[in-house]
């Protein structure tokens, strides 16, 4: 997987050890000059609430020199005024490159901790195979 292809799509997905979950998901849409332009959308679901929409979420990856995602930070700033933003980081387990047909995917599973809530998931950046 070539390091230098463009970022498509950049998704996270976390299971809280209270049963919460957190989603995230970018796109860089065609024609787009960097990752400023990404159009970003996460939300929040408490094991016993409603879902929570955040407003603007930032995504920050420090990659290793093998190009795979070591560790990420989220801010996440809610629709709702009143409320602070949630932040959030994670580190690096383990990971698997995958390949498909237009794309290639490294896919890494995290060790997360957002607000002081552990978690376990994945975060896959997709880049275009063909660029």
């Amino acid at each position: 997987m070539s390091g230098q292809s463009r970022i498509v799509r950049r998704s996270i997905g976390i299971v809280f050890d209270d049963g919460g979950l957190l989603a995230l998901t970018s796109h860089t849409p065609p024609g787009a000059e960097g990752h400023g332009e990404e159009e970003v959308t996460a939300v929040l679901c408490d094991p016993d609430g409603a879902p929570l929409a955040f407003e603007e979420s930032l995504l920050s990856t420090e990659y290793g020199e093998d190009g795979v995602q070591r560790r990420a930070t989220l801010e996440l700033w809610p629709d709702v005024e009143e409320m602070r933003p949630l932040r959030g980081a994670g580190t690096l387990i383990d990971s698997v490159c995958v390949s498909r047909r237009g794309v290639d995917s490294q896919i890494a599973f995290f060790r997360w901790s957002v607000e002081g809530r552990e978690g376990l998931g994945t975060y896959e950046v997709a880049r275009g195979a063909d660029d």
